[in-house]
């Protein structure tokens, strides 16, 4: 190995034993990364594959992109692969970043890598936390990226997250090692590049090493971040239920920990965006939710929040419907909701949680949640009637009604979980009965 990559290879990260994936762009730090790595590549320490994405956005020049990456990993020996990504006919920055990361979570799962490698380095750190900190971004925002996270279901190292961009530049043009350079990268168009091109600058000259002290700022909040990110952790695990939050009880808590439960809650129930960290604003409106009876705040994502009774609800634009369940057996089970199948008890039950009902009506039956369409027949009614209709005049809160268990004949509905019971065959000690039973979370009955 040569003299200047062999010091970058001494100040980078050390990367463990595996199989990794190389995102390898053709920029300088990319290409730096493959040379660093060249040498556990060869010892076989590590198992390397390199992977170029075509975003196509620059024509001619990312074609000649792609070919470089190519002869470049021909040149040394490493596996390598490209892929054309499809943006719809979109070019923004952000599109073509997580078109990028949909590629990896798939690449690595099929080639059952252990890490994806990235080249992010101390500069494209400090110009991430300037872009969140001008979006307004809360801790888990301003701690940036890390040397080795998960994102989803990725594992990602960055071996040279601590090198300047201008040290790895310099010991490529040392050491005789081409790269490619992005012409998009002059583009003040981006924000990122009018951070590196102006704002960075400007900050350089009202104090030395800005780049360093203001990563230096990101590691801190990162600490602190991490030890009240996992308080955080334990408290939505007692008021949160997937994409419901006891607003109630969270809202007992110490502010500045509602805060971070709310942020945590959505990025484990929102939609799945790269930069999908709430911003200061957002934020705000979700805590001032927690204390009123109604309301709703839309966010990112097509995405909204209502609070509904005690409880602030997460939704879609689109609903994710579980699948039917054919009903049947001891038990059956729907999501975090249970129907059991027991003897009769001697008596009808209330209808909200139990019911007895002559053994042979659950031939047929399946629990679901709603569809157009759906009926009723409530008990002492001349005929059916719309479900949507008989919610309402139970006082359902409209975010619940979707999420409701039913148990169901095609599109007649015999049984409303925590609700009540239809019109179904009459309760009769003379005959052979079972006793329906509903356990689990069921908020809509608070």
């Amino acid at each position: 190995m040569s003299g200047a990559i062999e010091e970058l290879r001494r100040k980078s990260l050390p990367v463990p034993d595996g199989h990794y994936l190389l995102g390898l762009s053709g920029g300088a730090d990319s290409v730096s990364l493959l040379m660093i790595l060249l040498e556990d590549f060869r010892e076989r320490r590590i198992k390397l594959e390199a992977v170029h994405i075509n975003h196509g956005i620059r024509g001619n020049e990312a074609d000649e992109d792609e070919h470089f990456c190519h002869e470049l990993c021909q040149r040394h020996g490493v596996p390598f692969q490209s892929y054309h990504a499809d943006l719809e006919g979109k070019t923004d920055e952000d599109s073509a970043r997580e078109a990028r990361f949909f590629l990896f979570d798939r690449l690595m799962t099929e080639k059952g890598a252990d890490a994806l490698l990235l080249a992010h380095n101390a500069d494209d750190q400090a110009e991430t936390f300037l872009m969140r900190l001008l979006r307004g971004a809360g801790p888990e925002g301003l701690s940036c990226m890390k040397a080795d996270e998960r994102i989803g279901q990725i594992r990602i190292i960055r071996p040279i997250l601590t090198l300047r961009r201008a040290e790895i530049r310099e010991a490529l043009l040392k050491d005789g090692i081409e790269w490619r350079n992005d012409s998009t990268n002059q583009d003040t168009m981006y924000l990122r590049n009018r951070v590196r091109k102006e704002l960075i600058p400007l900050l350089e000259r009202y104090t030395g090493s800005a780049v360093e002290k203001i990563n230096g700022a990101a590691g801190m909040i990162a600490e602190d971040h991490q030890e009240l990110d996992h308080q955080a952790r334990r408290l939505l695990d007692r008021v949160g239920r997937d994409s419901m939050l006891d607003a109630e009880l969270l809202a007992s808590e110490p502010v500045p920990l509602q805060k971070r439960v709310v942020r945590l809650w959505w990025k484990r129930n929102g939609p799945v965006l790269h930069e999908h960290s709430l911003n200061m604003k957002q934020t705000e409106n979700l805590i001032a939710l927690l204390q009123c009876e109604k309301g709703k705040i839309n966010l990112p994502g097509d995405f909204h929040a209502v609070r509904a009774g005690r409880y602030l609800l997460l939704q879609g634009s689109e609903r994710n419907a579980d699948e039917p369940v054919a009903a049947g057996g001891k038990e059956t089970v729907f999501g975090n909701i249970r129907m059991t199948v027991g003897p009769s008890a001697g008596d009808p039950g209330d209808g909200r949680l139990t019911q007895e009902v002559p053994e042979s009506m659950l031939n047929g039956c399946v629990i679901r949640t709603r569809l157009p369409g759906d009926r009723i027949r409530p008990f002492g009614s001349a005929g059916s009637r719309k479900l949507q209709d008989y919610l309402t005049d139970r006082k359902i809160p409209e975010p619940f009604r979707d999420r409701i268990p039913l148990l169901c004949r095609e599109n007649e509905v015999l049984m409303v979980c925590g609700v009540g019971a239809g019109s179904i065959p009459r309760w009769d000690p003379e005959k052979r009965n079972v006793r329906l039973t509903w356990s689990g979370d069921m908020p809509w009955m608070l």
